[in-house]
């Protein structure tokens, strides 16, 4: 008999609550979207970082549970391209060489995180990665270039150095000027650290330079009674272009003895070298600020001179007190502020980090253009004391989103005009910093504890932010996560496959074990967006130049020898990773995919229906298995389950792929569509639900349900 025929064209993803769209899935486990024809395509797996390696997983054989992960891309085209990860308290780098994978530690013992800790926050500025944990003190990476492989392992510890400044430099060490006839002896150096330096004031003195150097009296007066009084600072340059805190001053005073008239003093000053990074050094000085000089008690800096190196521990100061024009900063610059933060961005031209665990309502930054250098009132206190702390920092368009605990603040403003925070939303909690992703079109996306969100709109043109919830129709697979563990979720964008993958800690495990996935195409349609990765190991997660998600192994080499380790790649070969026997390689088993439809009511759940035929549509190349099972009222048992072939019903079978011979009437061709029609003997029901299984290469578009009223109504409830 012929009854009612519910179409799906396009089969829709994954919604949980009830009743749902006849079109979504209520169970949607490894599958991505084909391209070709919107369907859901099979093709899904992960493979190693390196698949030409013979056997093992060099370089990672002894690699534990990868906890951060980073791909930093410092040219166009990606031909600097480099892969950070963290594992077992080292920080390492993953660096190519003329096809040869290199893998070094560029730091040891720094923190592991908890099971309840983030991972380390990379941010990249330039060829540099800004790598913040919120224990140990934020360092630069700054890896290229290295060179060749010999050139590497004698470089690659220097690729590391620690960010900004612990303190001031030490102070300079200014040397006195001994007296001496200085007609005959000016260039003598005396004992104890002091000098015979003079420079000639007088015209009257030969010498071509006479007038042009020199430090006292401007008219060469020569009375031991007046004082020469001055201070000398002195501050480091970076290769970042940041200026240090300068170091305490050292002051020097003498008076000009009689036999000097005519001249003036040239003193030499000791000066420190800097810590890593340093490429020079900055020489400050006041003008003669005793109480015999027109400068009386004015002890200002001014700059009087720089090295280019961090070499030299000798400096010449001779400069005229006409000469210095350059101040000093009038609001001076600071050690590191945030030793201890967790997050970092760089946005409106500097650099933002947070005040970690101990200061977590408090954002700083550096100087526009210096990322090492701050001010002491570059910082910013976000108010609102029941949002909580810091839980991320995020540049987004023309303003700086920060996620807290209970609220989403945005920064705006420059660093000329100054800098201001506002609240966009309340009530909204992001414990998971390591899931903010931002996807074009839509706005930045999260994990929160109730659901997945998306900031979106902007600043500019008028628009205003708002925060959309993206997960209203899948409240049941947001509930499996464990909310202690959103730390450790990690998410990230793929523009070519225009995926949002965020993976998750979920009934009771300790590490990631679920993955959602946002389909952003699916967007603008009715149906739901969402399908789920089940079998993927995945530790923290970024993606290649290409688009290509990788990842970092969550178990890696804690599993045992030989078990997985290291950094794997997504990509649409159809197996989850493999395993090493004997020094063999072997592709492990292609994932299993699951389509489930929603629990289908057909318009009236008090109505019993009876099912006669499921069609499925498939896009086929050749002989894929395919399992196919039904449910009724929401059992968790099937009724009936059994293994099809995707061959064309009526027609006869298409070549298969590996066994058609090309040049032949049976040449492998391209996928056909194929409906794989399945009879149904259920008896009636009120709720109806199908379920297709495989592990080969398929993909559905749509289906069909035929069915038909029974006339009969759910018999009354049961009597207690």
């Amino acid at each position: 008999m012929r009854g009612t025929t519910l179409q799906t064209p396009t089969a829709g993803g994954l919604e949980t609550r009830l009743p749902g769209n006849p079109q979504n899935a209520g169970v949607l486990e490894n599958w991505t979207i084909d391209p070709v024809s919107g369907g859901w395509s099979s093709r899904v797996g992960y493979e190693r970082f390196n698949p030409d390696t013979a056997a093992g997983w060099s370089p990672f054989g002894t690699t534990g549970p990868i906890y951060s992960l980073h791909v930093a891309q410092h040219l166009a085209q990606g031909a600097r391209q480099m892969v950070i990860f963290e594992s077992d308290g080292n920080l390492q780098l993953l660096y190519d060489i003329a096809g040869t994978t290199n893998l070094r530690t560029i730091q040891s013992g720094r923190h592991i995180p908890t099971v309840t800790e983030a991972g380390s926050w990379y941010t990249d500025i330039g060829d540099r990665t800004i790598v913040t944990n919120g224990v140990d003190r934020p360092v630069i990476v700054r890896p290229w270039p290295l060179g060749d492989t010999v050139e590497l392992a004698a470089s690659y510890t220097a690729t590391v150095r620690p960010l900004g400044f612990g303190g001031p430099p030490a102070p300079v060490e200014p040397r006195r000027n001994e007296p001496m006839d200085p007609g005959t002896e000016s260039q003598q150096t005396a004992s104890g650290g002091r000098t015979a330096l003079w420079c000639p004031f007088s015209p009257n003195v030969p010498g071509e330079t006479a007038g042009v150097w020199g430090m006292g009296f401007p008219k060469g007066v020569s009375d031991d009674n007046q004082q020469s009084l001055f201070d000398w600072s002195v501050s480091f340059l970076t290769d970042t272009g940041s200026e240090s805190p300068l170091s305490p001053v050292s002051t020097l005073t003498w008076t000009m003895p009689t036999t000097a008239k005519g001249f003036r003093a040239a003193i030499v000053l000791g000066i420190p070298t800097g810590p890593s990074g340093t490429v020079g050094r900055v020489l400050y000085r006041t003008r003669n600020y005793s109480d015999d000089y027109v400068y009386q008690g004015d002890n200002r800096l001014f700059e009087v001179g720089r090295v280019y190196n961090n070499v030299d521990d000798i400096f010449f100061d001779a400069t005229l007190t006409s000469e210095l024009v350059v101040p000093a900063p009038t609001v001076p610059t600071v050690g590191l502020p945030a030793p201890r933060a967790r997050f970092s961005a760089f946005w409106s031209g500097v650099l933002w980090l947070d005040g970690g665990i101990e200061d977590a309502g408090t954002l700083y930054y550096s100087r526009p253009g210096r990322i090492e250098e701050f001010a002491a009132d570059g910082y910013l206190r976000l108010g609102g004391q029941t949002a909580g702390g810091i839980t991320a920092i995020f540049p987004h368009y023309a303003c700086l989103v920060v996620f807290r605990e209970n609220a989403i603040d945005v920064v705006t403003g420059d660093a000329s005009a100054g800098f201001q925070s506002s609240t966009i939303s309340t009530g909204v909690t992001c414990r998971a910093p390591h899931s903010v992703a931002a996807v074009p079109g839509l706005g930045l996306v999260f994990l929160a504890l109730d659901g997945v969100y998306a900031v979106v709109g902007g600043l500019q043109g008028g628009s205003t932010f708002d925060v959309v919830k993206l997960t209203t129709a899948q409240r049941e697979l947001i509930d499996r996560l464990t909310p202690d563990l959103h730390p450790k979720a990690v998410g990230a964008f793929s523009p070519v496959t225009r995926e949002y993958h965020v993976y998750a800690a979920a009934d009771g495990q300790d590490r990631p074990s679920l993955g959602l996935v946002l389909h952003v195409d699916l967007l603008e349609t009715s149906l739901s967006p969402w399908s789920t990765r089940v079998g993927f190991p995945v530790g923290a997660l970024a993606t290649m130049y290409d688009g290509t998600f990788v990842f970092g192994h969550n178990t890696g080499y804690e599993a045992g020898a030989n078990s997985e380790a290291g950094v794997f790649l997504m990509t649409g070969r159809r197996a989850l990773g493999g395993t090493v026997t004997e020094q063999t390689f072997t592709y492990g088993n292609p994932p299993t995919s699951t389509y489930r439809s929603t629990w289908n009511d057909f318009g009236d759940a008090v109505a019993q229906k009876k099912v006669h035929y499921v069609t499925v549509w498939c896009l086929t190349t050749g002989s894929p298995s395919v399992t196919v099972r039904h449910l009724k009222d929401f059992s968790l048992t099937s009724v009936e389950e059994r293994t099809y072939q995707a061959q064309p019903p009526d027609a006869a079978d298409l070549p298969v792929f590996g066994t058609a011979q090309l040049g032949t009437a049976t040449d492998y061709r391209k996928e056909r569509l194929v409906p794989l029609r399945v009879s149904v003997a259920q008896q009636s029901c009120a709720w109806f639900a199908f379920e297709v299984q495989t592990t080969d290469d398929l993909v559905i578009v749509g289906h069909e349900i035929e069915y038909s009223f029974g006339g009969s109504r759910t018999i009354m409830g049961k009597r207690a």
